[in-house]
């Protein structure tokens, strides 16, 4: 009997004990490495569903748990901590911030993963970076922040930049697809900076195969910022800043001008009729380039609870141009929000929101030549305003005193005439999932893009002597786009004994699109008070619409985390193809061995972190026009004899065999980290092999079609190349701390076959000659010309160059057959970069912070029409000063040709006109001082929890060999015979340069 008492009483404390132990309450405090609470922390009982959030205080508190749970903290940015209940009470956690950041969040395609599981070729820019370096367009800030991305920017404020991930792989649109919470969308120019969290560029195909048939230049995902759980707080970020251009040409001025005449076409009449108005000295860079102005101001507010949250923003951009009359103006508003409905939060919906609305003042032409040519071209002597010259008050040149000089005013092209752009760009979603059972999820999501743009042009009569114009032209056009995006998911994630990591992905998309285009045009000679077309005018109209129709798989398994497994497989469907090739099927896989955390280096002092990667893919392109595989039909056909009646003919001749552009693409990965992460590196191959590249076969005009080019597939091209990212971050606590970050990128390209019909595909004219062109075992768009070698002196050879004489530009004869023809034409450029760099330097010492940033690239080449203009000689008009430095028979040591009125070889295509490319840029340097805590406590008593202000510094200087405005060439006004904007890149036809900016900001947060 005392026994089995003894033994009831024993079990008796042990239940008692039990039940003491599952009782247990414990609460605390979460806070940063500062001390300062950290409200929204996630703090989960491990193993169950049971867990709360942290206040606004930071302070948290839990129930009826044991001695042996285990409590998870987690915050986005900070490493998290596990820690067991045990005897304890209270458990305070101070989290810290993650350097190593192997577990920050990335967003891949229809989802998300972390860092340490990536087994693709993922760059990210988080929102640091983005805010670092005021932008325009968001797209700019990739540039230099993200390895083997080529950022173009255009000087031209409002202009979308040109972006190329891995280089160049096709012939037609080139450009990546951006994907924007969700949502396809066309760019990224109407989207505020400030509303970005991340930035993730899916460079390799296991990543961004998932979007299939768009995804072959690559993809770049968009995360705005939402809301989190805890105090609303409020920002405020502002700043003005002054542009300059870059720098000045050397132009004649009037006495230059007069001597240079005198020496060779001999001087204008004006000098003999009208001496005293040649002795004006006007400088038409002054006149055309000014000081500009630049205005940004962006509010937000975001905040929250554990079931609901929102982040809304609104922004203003007012930026003046650095030439006159042109500018570009932006309002944005944007609402996010998510809300967890029902006791366990198992089903959520939320929406995103973006509205924008943005003016753009652009810049205009005029006769085929850029504002930049006429600029350059304007004689010294001409007055920018002339009251005589009526309509208008413009100077100008007049065709017996000035023998022939036609170059237009550039300030009445920019002032008397009217160029804009209007857009409203509405871009959002609304989205619901459900965690059916733990681990499996559904989700339906409806993105919408909604844009509509007018473009206005009014050019007034004037008459400014040789150029003039007698009747008012006005130019109206109205483009209405609009997509649908609708996504169902069904997404299932667990864990097995603890080992085994499965995540399963099955989406069904249907996206669709439609564009409306309506233009109208005519003149009206009554009157230059009505910017607007009234009465008979040309009308024309266009509609584009456009479907897309997808299924998606994606699985996903490691083991321990130490090998990983991703495979994709996706098929699509589009309207751009007939029946006989709608469908494309995109596979992919990829492969992780996380080698860190083998038994052999897991205890390591020095290496935390190994990885290497590989993976495989195929995806497509199906960026044709609209339509091809019929053929259409095209009005404007007059019949002889038929009265005059319209007729039609086709369009195009059909092609119903035209299908998808693929690319194969193969990456191969390793990622390093050294001393608990503060040293990463990353290091990337990649091949690329991409085939059916749609190419434009040439029409024969008798066959009376209205295109000029009928699209079939044929030919394949390949692109490889090395990326390498490093990263160093010393932070030892004190108050001195550094980091320093570079990524470094190669590209190099080459068509191996163009199919048995063509030979090569020219592109990109320019008076009269084609200056790039496309053939077997080159590169994409290389510039083609022929090679000089020096100037003819008295006593040589001109015999291979009939009309040549001293002081004439002397080519190479490359089949030396004895002549110089169009068989002696090469290769003479190529204006792609085979390498891109970026450099992000940025140290803290107490309360002042300083960031450096750099960027470059290198082996590109430029096609410089300017030297044309400033050194061709081949019209009256003005010059750059090299010509007073011309090959005269006294003056033979020189590299620019003689003056000659009887022939322009010396201006044919070749690589005079050929400049090296590469440049380095001071992107920004920025100088910052922030309040610290201390003190905003005492004169905000708390209700101020960030106060900075900084000056910065963009484009500050430029290294480079290149003789013009700016080396980094963009899109043109003047695209004459281009094949696609990719083949614009590298061709300097006058181009807008990008300002010098010194930038004064104040950033707030309540």
């Amino acid at each position: 009997m005392t026994k089995l008492r003894l033994t009831i009483i024993t079990l008796a404390m042990i239940f008692t004990q039990i039940g003491f132990s599952q009782t247990k309450s414990i609460s605390g405090v979460v806070s940063d490495e500062s001390g300062v609470p950290i409200p929204g922390v996630s703090v989960i009982v491990a193993g169950s569903q049971q867990g709360t959030s942290t206040d606004f205080d930071g302070n948290y508190a839990l129930e009826n748990l044991s001695e042996t749970d285990q409590l998870l903290f987690s915050y986005v940015g900070m490493t998290s901590q596990t820690i067991t209940v045990g005897n304890q009470s209270t458990i305070n956690v101070t989290l810290m911030e993650s350097l190593e950041a192997l577990d920050e969040v990335v967003i891949v395609g229809y989802g998300t993963t972390t860092r340490r599981k990536v087994t693709g070729a993922i760059s990210s820019v988080d929102s640091d970076a983005i805010v670092r370096t005021p932008v325009v367009s968001a797209d700019q800030a990739l540039q230099g922040n993200a390895a083997g991305v080529t950022v173009t920017n255009a000087g031209s404020p409002g202009t979308n930049p040109q972006v190329q991930i891995r280089g160049l792989q096709t012939f037609g649109n080139s450009q990546p697809l951006y994907v924007i919470d969700g949502v396809i969308s066309g760019g990224l120019n109407e989207i505020n900076p400030n509303d970005i969290e991340t930035m993730d560029v899916l460079k390799d195909a296991s990543t961004a195969a998932i979007y299939g048939s768009r995804a072959s230049n690559g993809v770049v995902m968009i995360t705005t910022k939402k809301g989190k759980a805890g105090k609303t707080r409020v920002t405020l970020d502002t700043y003005i800043a002054s542009q300059s251009k870059p720098q000045t040409l050397d132009l004649l001025d009037s006495n230059q001008f007069a001597q240079f005449t005198s020496e060779t076409f001999g001087q204008p009449n004006r000098y003999t009729v009208d001496p005293e108005s040649t002795q004006i000295n006007t400088n038409w860079q002054d006149e055309v380039f000014r000081s500009a102005t630049m205005k940004n101001i962006n509010v937000g507010a975001t905040g929250g609870n554990e079931n609901a949250n929102f982040a809304i923003s609104a922004g203003y951009l007012d930026q003046e141009g650095i030439i006159i009359s042109t500018g570009f103006k932006r309002s944005s508003l944007r609402a996010n929000s998510e809300f967890k409905l029902g006791q366990d939060g198992r089903f959520k919906i939320g929406q995103t929101l973006s509205v924008a609305d943005s003016y753009r003042q652009n810049e205009e032409n005029g006769g085929g030549r850029s504002l930049m040519e006429h600029m350059m071209k304007s004689l010294p002597y001409t007055p920018v305003y002339n009251p005589a010259n009526q309509p208008g008050g413009y100077g100008g040149t007049d065709t017996t005193l000035d023998n022939g000089s036609d170059a237009e005013n550039p300030v009445r092209i920019q002032q008397l005439q009217t160029n804009e752009t209007d857009q409203t760009k509405i871009l959002g979603s609304v989205y619901a999932s459900y965690d059916i059972i733990d681990g499996l999820t559904f989700k339906m999501q409806y993105g919408f893009d909604r844009a509509t743009t007018e473009n206005n042009i009014f050019r007034p009569s004037f008459n400014e002597g040789i150029n003039n114009r007698p009747a008012a032209y006005v130019q109206q056009g109205t483009n209405t786009f609009s997509s649908n995006n609708f996504t169902g998911s069904l997404n299932y994630s667990k864990t097995f004994n603890e080992k085994h990591n499965l995540n399963l992905l099955f989406v069904a998309e249907e996206f669709n699109s439609s564009a409306r285009n309506t233009s109208a045009n005519n003149e009206n000679p009554i009157t230059d008070a009505i910017p607007i077309v009234q009465g008979e005018a040309q009308v024309n109209n266009a509609l584009y619409e456009y479907a897309l129709v997808s299924y998606i798989g994606r699985a996903s398994y490691d083991y321990r985390g130490k090998y990983l497994l991703t495979a994709s497989l996706r098929r699509d469907g589009s309207s751009r193809f007939g029946s006989n090739n709608r469908w494309g099927t995109f596979p992919a896989v990829s492969a992780g061995w996380v080698l860190s955390e083998e038994d052999f280096l897991k205890d390591s002092n020095s290496v935390s972190n190994l990885k290497l990667r590989a993976s495989w893919g195929l995806t497509g392109n199906d960026g044709s026009n609209d339509y091809v595989y019929s053929a259409g039909l095209i009005q404007g056909y007059n019949y002889v004899g038929f009265g005059y009646n319209d007729g039609w003919s086709n369009f195009g001749a059909a092609n119903p065999d035209l299908k998808w552009e693929e690319s194969t693409q193969a990456n191969l990965g390793l990622d390093l980290g050294f001393l608990n992460n503060a040293l990463t590196i990353s290091l990337e191959y990649y091949n690329i092999e991409s085939k059916d590249i749609i190419v434009p076969i040439p029409n024969v005009a008798s066959d009376g079609l209205g295109a000029s080019f009928t699209q079939r597939n044929g030919a394949t091209a390949e692109t490889n190349g090395f990326e390498a990212s490093i990263a160093y971050n010393h932070d030892k606590g004190g108050d001195f701390s550094w980091s320093a970050s570079m990524n470094l990128g190669t590209a190099k390209n080459k068509v191996t076959d163009l199919g048995e019909s063509l030979q090569f595909i020219p592109s990109s004219t320019f008076e009269g000659e084609n200056l790039q062109r496309i053939t077997v075992g080159e590169s994409l768009f290389y510039f083609y010309g022929l090679q000089t070698d020096g100037l003819f002196q008295e006593g040589d050879d001109t015999s291979a160059q009939p009309n040549a004489g001293p002081g004439d530009i002397r080519f190479v004869d490359q089949d030396n057959n004895g002549t110089i023809d169009s068989n002696d034409n090469v290769k003479i450029g190529d204006p792609l970069p085979s390498f891109t760099y970026g450099l992000n330097l940025s140290a803290n010492y107490k309360q002042f912070d300083f960031s450096l940033f750099f960027s470059g690239v290198s082996g590109n080449d430029i096609y410089n029409t300017t030297i044309y203009d400033l050194e061709g000689m081949t019209r009256l008009f003005n010059s750059g000063t090299a010509v007073l430095n011309r090959w005269t028979p006294g003056n033979t040591n020189t590299s620019v040709p003689r003056f000659t009125a009887d022939h322009s070889d010396n201006v044919n295509r070749s690589d005079r006109f050929i400049e090296n490319g590469a440049y380095s840029k001071l992107r920004n340097l920025t100088i910052g001082y922030s309040l610290s805590d201390q003190v905003l406590g005492k004169i905000a008593k708390g209700s101020l929890s960030k106060f900075r202000v900084y000056l910065s510094g963009q484009n500050l200087f430029t290294i480079t060999d290149y003789s013009g405005y700016d080396p980094e060439i963009g899109g043109s006004t003047i695209t004459d015979g281009q094949l696609s904007s990719a083949a614009g890149i590298g061709i300097d036809r006058g181009n807008y340069p990008q300002p010098r900016s010194i930038i004064g900001g104040l950033q707030l947060a309540f």
